[in-house]
């Protein structure tokens, strides 16, 4: 059976998942990408190709407000500046090729270090069904780096970033295909900030030795605007700095 989703979860060896699972999916002429659970259902990126409505593709981003107030009222903190209708952006084209960077969801050491373990946990690994692929990073970070699964789109055949390394490292997950022709691919790969560096409003500071870890995701679009693609960054702040944010959103 072809594989049309794709599950990615961060952990530490034997440890659960640490920041979100997150979950692609394609599904008629569309691909979409979310976190597992809530507050995750609370938005989704989707990849629209080619349908009776436009030709060629849109990439967009959603919030779910029903959703959103949902996980409010659960005392989850949750802030956006999204608009009614989302938000669309271009995606990185890659020179050369009909392909385009749509995504990069970062996982940051933080999560993985042992102080900041029960704050990191969100759930059981995910074990995959028949129509799943999907993979589970559990090798330890180096400190201040980072493990990214980078999204591309494209037309025609399957397009794999960096493609001699990663398919010597075994870092390629998918491919998948939609009933539109696209082609979606994701590929793992280990980074430091220094060289690959995090959008700074996406990545908020660590916790103080005084504070208490929270995890948090941030999401956004990097240094190019709606003319690149779309970060997702999971880290691990201080709940402290999230009351002041929350009241401050107030």
């Amino acid at each position: 059976m072809r594989s049309n989703q794709i599950l990615i979860a961060l952990t530490s060896g034997d440890s659960p998942a640490l920041g979100n699972i997150w979950r692609i999916t394609a599904k008629k002429a569309d691909f979409y990408l979310d976190p597992i659970g809530e507050p995750g259902r609370s938005f989704h990126l989707s990849v629209h190709g080619p349908n009776g409505r436009f030709d060629g593709h849109r990439f967009h981003i959603k919030m779910d407000r029903r959703a959103v107030s949902a996980a409010r009222a659960r005392g989850h903190f949750v802030h956006h500046g999204i608009p009614r209708g989302g938000q669309a952006f271009d995606g990185e084209s890659i020179p050369g090729t009909k392909a385009f960077r749509v995504a990069r969801i970062r996982w940051t050491w933080h999560l993985q270090r042992k102080r900041f373990r029960s704050a990191a946990v969100s759930g059981p690994a995910p074990e995959l069904s028949d129509h799943q692929s999907g993979a589970r990073m559990a090798t330890p970070l180096a400190p201040n780096s980072t493990w990214d699964i980078d999204v591309v789109v494209s037309y025609g055949e399957p397009h794999w970033t960096d493609p001699v390394t990663t398919l010597r490292r075994n870092a390629r997950l998918g491919p998948l295909r939609n009933e539109a022709g696209l082609w979606l691919t994701a590929t793992s790969h280990h980074r430091l900030p220094l060289t690959s560096p995090t959008p700074p409003d996406l990545c908020p500071r660590p916790p103080r030795l005084d504070e208490s870890p929270n995890r948090i995701m941030g999401g956004g679009l990097g240094p190019h605007g709606a003319a690149g693609m779309y970060w997702f960054v999971e880290t691990v702040t201080s709940r402290e700095l999230i009351k002041a944010s929350a009241a401050a959103d107030r």
